[in-house]
């Protein structure tokens, strides 16, 4: 059996993408990191999008039960590849879809975006708001 090193690298290359598919699966998501939460009222979505320019470059599309951001980040000043010594900021394209934890108004979307964050607040539809019911006992 032949141990030489191009073996060794390529069983070292099998663990680490192993150690980040079972215990950190987040790291391989593409597109930008959300946070979801819902009220009573509405569900609220929060994106890390660092380095946005303008609100072109980000697509915002919202249906009863999915969110879904497209857009670009783009590098701020252009340099050349070799002038660099280390790049670990993400620029280009990106997408990601996510589904929503309950039936959503779509229509009535509304978003803002600070500090790196896009904050995404999307009503509940009406049958999907919560309600208090008696309950009647004979």
């Amino acid at each position: 059996m032949n141990v030489g090193p191009w073996r060794r690298a390529r069983e070292l290359s099998d663990l680490r993408e192993a150690i980040f598919r079972n215990f950190m699966p987040g790291l391989l998501e593409t597109g930008p990191r959300f946070d979801v939460y819902q009220t009573d009222t509405e569900v609220v979505a929060t994106a890390e999008l660092p380095g946005l320019a303008s609100s072109d470059d980000v697509e915002i599309t919202a249906t009863e039960d999915s969110l879904s951001l497209r857009g670009e980040v783009r590098r701020s000043e252009e340099m050349q590849e070799e002038n660099y010594h280390r790049a670990e900021r993400c620029y280009g394209t990106f997408t990601r879809t996510i589904s929503l934890p309950a039936r959503v108004e779509p229509e009535k979307a509304t978003a803002a975006y600070k500090n790196g964050i896009l904050t995404i607040h999307i009503p509940l539809a009406e049958n999907q708001r919560q309600r208090r019911v008696q309950i009647d006992v004979h």
